[in-house]
């Protein structure tokens, strides 16, 4: 059986090895998103009984959070090397996302 050629060379690279440990700590901030959504969920739909409406604030945080696990998932899987919050800016709560130009979807509504 032989190996790639680039194989003994990603295993001794640092590069390769401190990718890894970033993934892993993004995965448990991965699980921690999840959970803090699930509590913003469970909030709102107590203001949603109570008040009638949900909380703008508790909507924002849940905003941020969801954002924050969207840039994980894209660090992580490969898509950017953009590492999230600490590294970058945390989402702010009234971001909106947005695609990149020339994405399927970008196009204008056909009337």
């Amino acid at each position: 059986m032989s190996e790639k050629p680039g194989f003994v060379a990603s295993v001794s690279s640092a590069d390769f090895w401190l990718r890894l440990l970033y993934i892993l700590l993004f995965a448990l901030a991965w699980q921690v998103c999840e959970l803090l959504l699930l509590v913003v969920v469970i909030v709102q739909i107590g203001f949603r009984l109570f008040q009638g409406e949900a909380n703008v604030r508790v909507a924002g945080l849940g905003n941020s959070l969801s954002q924050y696990a969207w840039q994980i998932g894209r660090y992580v899987s490969g898509a950017s090397e953009q590492k999230p919050w600490p590294f970058m800016e945390w989402p702010a709560a009234e971001a909106e996302w947005q695609r990149k130009p020339g994405t399927p979807g970008d196009e204008a509504p056909k009337p």
